[in-house]
């Protein structure tokens, strides 16, 4: 018996490396029955960078070619509430992470529990129930009312798909809608971020009912408490020399250059080129890995940043699990773009769509 069963594990570790190299999902995508899910994944810079005098209005053509890919799902990077509830009940682990990142979201939504008597888990579930028995033709009340789910829910975006969707006369304080969260409904008119500019503007334009909030930052823990060697790493000389590499120039200074509708659309084009992904991915992170860092700061820093990415990934995998053959828009910042199309391009079901195609 133990002749046999040393056979078998001489066998298995013999034949286990050569099945683990030549084993890719990606081979997989050729036999799907259907057709495949559709995802386009735009980089864009943080418009919370663009200068003081800064116009959404020249965003439009962006907005246009965007329409004209016709997404049925659009996901951003945002925490959902779920995140922010756990990020904030672990806040020993994660402090001030829940509040840099979901501050605004946990505010709106205390501002609208009580008049809802829902804590966030369930105005999520309240949502979503709403969202199953759905009319075609909404009336203004029920829009109100799912907006304030959204809000309650740690969900503003969503929140102001359903608010933009409503007629200007609409937009008033009734149906769980706080006056207060009227008033913050009003603000997302001149505040500057990608998740309203062109999602949340996008899904209401296209009749779309929210977006999928899809970011992480779980791992944040694993760097913050190696703060100080970060600190140390990057007041090496290597760093001014990556910002002032003229490579890695234009995408530094994107958000600086959208002050006309030509020029944003070219920035826009520029981004998400397969060569500014990887001039940005080997500026920022190649940078990090490939050379000496305190205690290897360097390496975890990449490691934290690799798993942002993945579980990123993976709610947008769940996100579109339950539309197969969906038309999917990722709106992430630009240093995610590369990694999310690898990560994303191994999917079973999923085609990658080149933002070069729709950006044209």
């Amino acid at each position: 018996m133990k002749t046999v069963l040393a056979a078998a594990t001489l066998l298995a570790a013999a034949v286990a490396p050569a099945f683990a190299q030549d084993f890719d999902p990606r081979a997989y995508q050729r036999r799907v029955v259907g057709e495949p899910t559709q995802v386009l994944v735009l980089a864009t810079p943080h418009l919370s960078g663009t200068p003081d005098d800064f116009d959404p209005a020249v965003l439009e053509p962006l907005l246009d070619r965007l329409a004209a890919f016709r997404p049925d799902i659009i996901a951003i990077e945002a925490l959902s509430g779920e995140s922010i509830d756990a990020l904030w009940r672990y806040r020993e682990i994660y402090p001030e992470v829940a509040t840099s990142y979901g501050g605004r979201a946990m505010t709106m939504a205390a501002g609208v529990r009580h008049g809802l008597q829902l804590d966030m888990a369930d105005a999520e579930a309240e949502a979503r129930r709403t969202l199953a028995d759905w009319p075609a033709e909404p009336t203004a009340a029920q829009r109100r009312r799912l907006a304030a789910l959204f809000v309650a829910s740690g969900d503003p975006h969503s929140a102001l798909v359903q608010w933009w969707r409503l007629d200007p006369a609409e937009r008033i304080a009734e149906d769980g809608v706080s006056a207060p969260m009227a008033e913050q409904m009003a603000q997302y008119d001149t505040r500057r971020n990608e998740n309203h500019l062109i999602g949340a503007r996008l899904a209401a334009r296209l009749g779309l009912e929210r977006l999928y909030p899809v970011d992480d930052h779980a791992s944040d823990d694993v760097v913050l408490s190696r703060m100080a060697d970060l600190e140390a790493f990057f007041a090496e000389p290597w760093v001014g020399e990556m910002m002032a590499d003229e490579r890695f120039r234009p995408m530094r200074e994107a958000a600086q250059n959208l002050t006309t509708p030509q020029q944003a659309l070219a920035t826009y084009r520029m981004l998400n080129s397969p060569a500014a992904g990887q001039t940005d991915s080997d500026a920022q992170w190649l940078s990090m890995i490939q050379r000496r860092s305190p205690n290897d700061v360097g390496r975890t820093r990449v490691a934290e940043w690799e798993t942002r990415n993945l579980r990123q990934v993976a709610n947008i995998r769940e996100a579109i699990a339950g539309q197969p053959g969906a038309r999917v828009l990722v709106i992430v910042g630009s240093a995610h773009k590369p990694w999310f199309d690898a990560y994303l391009g191994m999917m079973t079901d999923v085609r990658l769509v080149d933002a070069r195609r729709v950006l044209r």
